[in-house]
């Protein structure tokens, strides 16, 4: 596995994402359990890039789902101590899962909103996950102790891993 210092050039950072894709699909050829795959990419995008200080997702949960209500619990995650639940009302995880589209935030501190689950996060991304049908079930997020840590090679990159690893898939539960 191969670990990427910040400030990459677009071409090199674009190459990491596709190798640690490969990684990640290689393990997970034939897991179907969503926690160990939310597991398993977490963990190998966490160890692959030295600027990500948070890594996780946060999942839709089902029950307050039926319950008329929108909101992500913690899912399965690399780092400091996450926020338990976020409402789809709140911060730049709860707008991502809303506008269904991927969010990067330079700059958290000026995000309306924003919830500071750890002081030292300072740029953000977040990519909403799909499963086969195209419902959404999590958001992937990563934050970064820099400003403006991400950008379309980031957003480029984790879109495709989030597709490869649970758009083919349906999910019942974690």
């Amino acid at each position: 596995m191969t670990t990427v210092v910040s400030g990459l050039n677009a071409a090199k950072k674009a190459a990491i994402y596709a190798e640690v894709k490969r990684d990640i699909e290689a393990v997970l050829d034939g897991e179907p359990n969503l926690t160990a795959r939310m597991a398993t990419v977490s963990c190998l995008l966490a160890q692959a890039f030295d600027y990500y200080f948070w890594t996780g997702f946060y999942v839709v949960d089902e029950v307050k789902k039926a319950q008329g209500l929108n909101e992500l619990v913690i899912g399965p995650y690399q780092g400091t101590l996450g926020c338990l639940r976020i409402a789809y009302t709140r911060g730049v995880c709860g707008a991502a899962a809303m506008q269904r589209q991927t969010i990067i935030v330079d700059d958290v501190h000026a995000f309306p909103g924003h919830i500071a689950c750890d002081s030292r996060s300072n740029s953000e991304i977040v990519v909403p996950v799909f499963d086969a049908s195209g419902e959404l079930i999590a958001v992937f997020d990563v934050d970064s102790e820099a400003y403006a840590s991400f950008d379309d090679t980031d957003k480029a990159g984790l879109e495709a891993i989030m597709a490869s690893v649970f758009a083919g898939l349906k999910f019942l539960a974690l």
